[in-house]
């Protein structure tokens, strides 16, 4: 086993160029939706549930192009869908030159969110495609860099550019890196399905919502579902909540060293997970994820030094928490389904996620104030979330662990 995966590279020049699309997707994302809500309240005089629904409406078009890309792709191909998701992601981003009218920004929101949701599902098909299946857990962990990348770099960028050099400057320096996304397509180079693969696939289509949902990816999808929407209260929250405890950088901090632990855990874990099995990552990642959660609500009880420090080793810990579930989830995911039907476990994967993360803030922004007030609300929010981390990972025991394998087993 050792000298087929020294033989089989995952850093080929496909895999180095579409992980690098896949960076500049997001960062796109994450810049404008960093942005947008901040455009909406100070520019646009808009109200603040207004601004929320503009940065969240774009999940609703992504969740769309997502289950459509995953349906459609052995139909249409990889690569071209990856055109038409870049197409649509870039003309819509054009839109908002054209306009200030809400309805029509919140319409373009969503069919910008389903080419992100396209593109986006696209990359991460030709990923599982491009990695051998014999590293498949290293090579969709390095893949996911491009993500992890994108979610430390992107709102951090977008709020300087913005507070410097205005939203119409953001907009461009966005088209830009999408005319580099477009033109970096060209140099893809996958083997899309054959004919005889494309007539199997569609003569044992599943009916009904089999159609668009992959049965095998379920499992480890609503571990994401579950996981994303714990994640969202750390997303949403821990600038107000940093802010308030009058530690701001400390919020930004948290999620750098998020990000530094996944950089560099990754090597290792990704092996662990290719040669040892799901759990040997998961049991891991639920336990630093309830420690991290942990961590968030017991700075409320320090003086701001301490909470400092407390919120950075938080950050360490979520790294290594929940940083694993979306790209391991992922390989589980692909892992477990046949190669026609890949694009649609990838879609189901990241379709749940994506429902955790962006229905999450809906969900506990009703729940905060029965929890009290300002920071005391996210303090609780946090501390209660830590044993919440605990439940899911009964509940991933349950419908899937008990069954894990290694990917090098399939």
């Amino acid at each position: 086993m050792e000298k087929i995966m020294e033989k089989e590279s995952i850093f080929t020049p496909t895999f180095v160029i579409n992980t690098l699309i896949s960076f500049l997707f997001y960062i796109v994302f994450y810049v404008l939706t960093s942005s947008i809500g901040t455009y909406a309240l100070q520019q646009l005089h808009q109200s603040t549930v207004v601004s929320l629904s503009l940065s969240s409406v774009f999940v609703i078009g992504a969740l769309i192009g997502r289950v459509w890309t995953g349906i459609n792709i052995t139909r249409i191909g990889m690569k071209r869908l990856l055109y038409i998701g870049g197409i649509i992601f870039l003309v819509l981003t054009f839109g908002y030159y054209l306009t200030t009218n809400i309805p029509l920004l919140f319409l373009i929101r969503v069919i910008q969110g389903a080419g992100f949701g396209i593109g986006a599902t696209a990359s991460g098909t030709i990923a599982g495609h491009v990695v051998p299946a014999s590293r498949r857990g290293e090579g969709i962990g390095y893949y996911a860099l491009s993500v992890t990348l994108a979610a430390a770099v992107g709102p951090a960028l977008s709020i300087m550019i913005y507070s410097s050099l205005g939203f119409g400057s953001l907009l461009g320096i966005a088209l830009g890196l999408l005319v580099v996304t477009f033109i970096l397509i060209f140099f893809v180079r996958v083997k899309e399905f054959s004919d005889a693969e494309r007539a199997y696939a569609l003569e044992h289509e599943p009916k009904g919502v089999e159609r668009y949902i992959e049965k095998s990816a379920l499992p480890i999808s609503i571990i994401a579902f579950l996981a994303g929407f714990i994640d969202s209260a750390i997303l949403t929250g821990m600038g107000s909540f940093s802010t308030d405890l009058k530690i701001p950088l400390a919020g930004s901090l948290f999620f750098t060293m998020y990000a530094i632990l996944i950089f560099v855990s990754r090597p290792f874990t990704g092996r662990l997970f290719d040669t040892k099995g799901d759990n040997w990552i998961f049991n891991p990642t639920f336990i630093f994820f309830a420690v991290a959660m942990l961590l968030v609500g017991l700075a409320g009880f320090f003086s701001p030094a301490i909470g400092f420090v407390v919120l950075l080793i938080a950050g360490g810990a979520f790294g290594l928490g929940y940083g694993g579930v979306a790209p391991f989830g992922q390989a589980i995911a692909i892992r477990d389904s046949s190669k026609d039907r890949i694009g649609v476990a990838t879609s189901t994967f990241f379709g749940f996620l994506d429902l955790g993360v962006g229905g999450g803030p809906i969900v506990l922004g009703a729940i905060i104030p029965m929890l009290g007030n300002g920071m005391l609300g996210f303090r609780n929010l946090y501390l209660y979330s830590a044993p919440a981390v605990v439940i899911v990972w009964i509940i991933y025991y349950l419908i899937h662990g008990k069954h894990q394998k290694s990917s090098s087993e399939v």
